[in-house]
């Protein structure tokens, strides 16, 4: 009687475990379906989606189901909401769990790169790498989410400053790619390296990863390589975007025009070709994508700028750079993207060297305001920018009046959180041209001067070292040493102009003018400055255009006094359009940014805007 009893609770103890189950697979289908129908509707309800699945947890299932409803919440909240502390929470739960359960490496992987994401996200670059490193080698056997990772080591690791690092992983990654005939992503990788080492300013060896992809890429099509056209037309534009920025990075912006381009050329193509992945079969390392088309034709815009605006063409860097900002703003997914992020803060630094070189300085000065509302949102920017947000406020001061002061501070500033040659080189040059206008005492100048000798510029950079000339030749024709202004100056001259730097070229004209009027050479003079003029006229630089007026009404007083009278004029027109512009520009809020050196943030300037 006993055994018959204990068997009947058994039977029905098994019975009702069953019943819970089916009940659990009804519940946790159901709301698994409600969840997608919500995601895909016509007027998708994501925050409902959410809810459901949420729901799916609270009925304690079991661990594998937990997992993936962990990662489907985290993957919802990551794409679709701004709450980054819930994804991580959920992602570090689900990793957890994940970590105990058998045949789930695949999802282990997945859910430590979207961990990995989370936490460069927030800024904690190395707990990314830590979490990365502890994992990549389970995931040498998954080719997609091994490629996966290297992308994002080699991307904490550069946010981190440590581009050596980055240029490592993104070799190994291009070796591993190789190994597997994975093209696409192989090449991918290094262009990545290269443009690593372009950052690192080792141009030789990143030259020579971009001759090797290059020949590759042009005759990608007959060469069959297992890519659709519009892979290799991105691939193109991306190494054409290299090639680009390699140029101007060593101030060779003649160089770049044809590379330039080409990368114009592939870009229209690209835009005009379906986006259509390439059909046969592949490799999953082979189906990774880097970029998507839109922020690579963001790249397309900022060399753009970038170029335009070495040439002084600021009308031309405006028109670009405000295309670029139209696409960022039209894509909402960019929201929450760094990297656009900087992209964004550049072409805005952009854009406020063109208006200041047109004289709109209350336009140039509330386009850094921009740039502190991006810092705002994106912390970790201002650490990257901070040097270059300040270098800018030296240059406002600059053309300020009564602003020098306020330059030299901003300057000194800018030099404390760079490391960058290039960077440090082109401070202390404008530094120089303070110290110049200020009349500052004569050690400080020469100690300066010598710092920024054309032999001590920055490895290959052909602008800085022209520039170095140019600001070399000043400071001995203000100093009256007339022989050695002359020879620098000339020098300046050849080199801008095998640039096209005509800002440059234009300046060096107008100091030999100078030169000319101090020996009596009125006809050399004249020459020099009509051309500095004309260049001025074309870029436009108000404040070369001023400068070439005046010495034009002196010059053609003598013999052509109705020029003499159209120059004076001009200038005077020049004049007023400066004073009302710098009158406006002290009255704003932004105008306050200038008193901003020490503090993290210019949060009391910010209080004032």
């Amino acid at each position: 009687m006993a055994e018959a009893d204990a068997e009947k609770t058994e039977r029905m103890e098994t019975q009702s475990t069953m019943a819970e189950a089916v009940t659990f697979d009804n519940m946790y289908f159901a709301l698994l379906g409600a969840a997608e129908g919500f995601r895909t509707a016509k007027s998708p309800d994501i925050r409902k989606s959410i809810h459901c699945l949420e729901a799916i947890l609270i009925c304690n299932p079991p661990a594998r189901i937990e997992v993936r409803t962990r990662l489907q919440i985290a993957q919802l909240m990551w794409l679709h909401t701004k709450n980054v502390d819930h994804v991580e929470t959920h992602l570090k739960k689900a990793l957890k769990k994940v970590r105990d359960l058998m045949a789930m490496e695949e999802l282990k992987l997945e859910i430590t790169s979207l961990l990995a994401s989370v936490y460069m996200a927030k800024g904690k670059h190395l707990d990314a790498v830590n979490l990365i490193n502890g994992t990549i080698e389970l995931a040498i056997n998954y080719q997609f989410w091994y490629c996966q990772m290297c992308f994002q080591l080699a991307k904490a690791s550069m946010e981190m400053g440590n581009i050596s690092a980055a240029v490592t992983t993104l070799a190994a990654g291009a070796e591993y790619a190789g190994r597997l005939n994975a093209q696409n992503t192989r090449i991918l990788f290094s262009l990545s390296q290269a443009m690593a080492l372009l950052i690192q300013r080792n141009f030789d060896v990143a030259d020579v990863i971009l001759k090797e992809v290059g020949a590759i890429l042009e005759n990608a099509e007959q060469s069959g390589l297992a890519l659709s056209r519009s892979e290799i037309l991105s691939l193109k534009v991306f190494h054409h975007v290299l090639q680009v920025s390699e140029y101007i990075w060593q101030g060779q912006i003649k160089l770049a025009r044809q590379s330039l381009k080409q990368l114009h050329a592939c870009y229209k193509q690209l835009t005009h070709t379906e986006n259509k992945p390439y059909t046969g079969e592949r490799d999953p390392a082979d189906q990774f994508h880097w970029i998507s088309q839109e922020q690579l034709f963001l790249l397309v815009y900022v060399v753009s700028v970038m170029h335009a605006l070495q040439q002084g063409y600021t009308d031309k860097a405006e028109s670009y750079a405000n295309k670029a900002l139209q696409l960022i703003n039209k894509q909402r997914s960019y929201d929450n993207d760094s990297v656009v992020s900087s992209y964004q803060l550049i072409l805005m630094e952009q854009l406020f060297l063109a208006h200041l070189l047109r004289g709109q300085t209350a336009a140039a000065v509330k386009e850094l305001q921009k740039c502190v509302t991006v810092y705002q949102k994106y912390h970790g920017t201002l650490k990257h920018h901070r040097s270059s947000l300040h270098t800018a406020l030296g240059l406002y001061a600059m053309v300020m009046p009564g602003c020098l002061d306020h330059a030299r501070t901003q300057f000194n500033a800018a030099l404390k959180h760079t490391s960058e040659p290039e960077q440090i080189a082109f401070i202390k040059l404008n530094s120089v041209v303070v110290h110049l206008k200020q009349n500052l005492p004569k050690d400080k100048l020469h100690a300066l001067l010598e710092s920024v000798e054309p032999g001590r510029m920055p490895g290959k950079c052909h602008s800085l070292k022209a520039s170095s000339y140019c600001i070399q030749g000043m400071a001995a024709l203000v100093e009256g040493r007339l022989t050695d202004a002359k020879r620098k100056l000339r020098e300046t001259v050849v080199m801008a102009n095998k640039a096209d730097l005509n800002k440059l070229t234009s300046s060096a004209f107008l100091l030999l003018a100078h030169i000319f009027v101090d020996i009596g050479n009125q006809t050399d003079a004249l020459e020099m400055v009509k051309s500095a003029h004309e260049i001025a006229n074309r870029i436009p630089d108000i404040s070369l255009q001023m400068w070439s007026c005046k010495m034009l009404e002196r010059l053609y007083s003598a013999d052509q006094p109705e020029k003499s009278v159209e120059m004076r004029e001009l200038h005077e027109k020049l004049s007023a359009k400066i004073e009302k512009e710098c009158e406006e520009s002290t009255g704003l809020p932004e105008h306050n940014l200038l008193q901003w050196l020490d503090s993290e943030f210019p949060s009391s300037c910010m209080s004032m805007v």
